[in-house]
């Protein structure tokens, strides 16, 4: 375990668990994703850390994650981060599908919904908690996202999960197929762009992260998922 996290739990008074790993590998729950490899699982755990140092004062964050275009893994990679930091630091961490676009499916009538909280956040206090990683589906109720979004409840919204959750993330729609992304991003920490390996030319994901900057959200950094290696691992290793 890395020394962010190892201090984070004494902080925390988080018990260390017996074998940790191997508990982390084979952790219950819904399931979104297919589990990651022990590969991503070290980049997951870089990841987390990266966030950890973030963190400051003792409110909880909010940080949102997307990619430049859709099936750029924005999804697996924040899911996985909001799991694993769930387990580790044994704290309540919630992952919020954001995506009004594209809502997942597989969390269709898991608790109340991100619209029904954002038509009322005063609904807050009927979020059930099983475990420390909370998911918190879309919803399918009509409504226009972007009028939610400025209308002052997101805001409120953002200061409940900030006082019930050390860290809270935001799965949001692509940036470059959404207006919806920054209404997002800009009342929270930050945004972590999520750029798949060899998919996209540098100038659009500039483009995107530009357009994110033109609109006030602070960009946190990206993350390159897929990545390929063109040599052996055992090189990589010595690196």
């Amino acid at each position: 375990m890395s020394k962010i996290l190892e201090a984070t739990r004494r902080a925390a008074g988080a018990a260390e668990p017996v074998d940790f790993s191997f508990r982390l590998a084979t952790m219950e729950g819904v399931s979104l994703f297919p589990k990651p490899t022990p590969r991503q699982r070290v980049e997951v755990e870089q990841l987390a850390n990266s966030l950890l140092s973030l963190h400051t004062g003792s409110a909880g964050q909010v940080v949102t994650f997307a990619s430049t275009v859709s099936g750029e893994g924005a999804s697996f990679v924040s899911y996985n981060v909001a799991r694993h930091l769930s387990f580790m630091l044994d704290r309540k961490v919630a992952w919020v599908d954001g995506n009004f676009r594209s809502p997942q499916p597989r969390l269709e009538g898991q608790g109340i919904s991100f619209r029904s909280l954002l038509f009322n956040p005063a609904s807050f206090s009927e979020i059930k908690a099983q475990g420390n990683l909370v998911l918190i589906p879309n919803g399918d109720e009509p409504c226009k996202p972007a009028d939610l979004l400025t209308s002052g409840a997101y805001v409120a919204l953002l200061e409940h999960f900030q006082r019930t959750f050390y860290l809270t993330i935001i799965d949001a729609p692509p940036v470059l197929d959404s207006v919806e992304i920054c209404h997002l991003a800009a009342p929270t920490l930050g945004l972590v762009l999520v750029v798949e390996s060899r998919r996209l030319k540098h100038e659009i994901i500039q483009h995107g992260m530009d357009i994110a900057a033109s609109h006030k959200v602070r960009v946190l950094g990206t993350v390159l998922n897929r990545r390929r290696h063109d040599i052996p691992d055992a090189i990589y290793k010595r690196l």
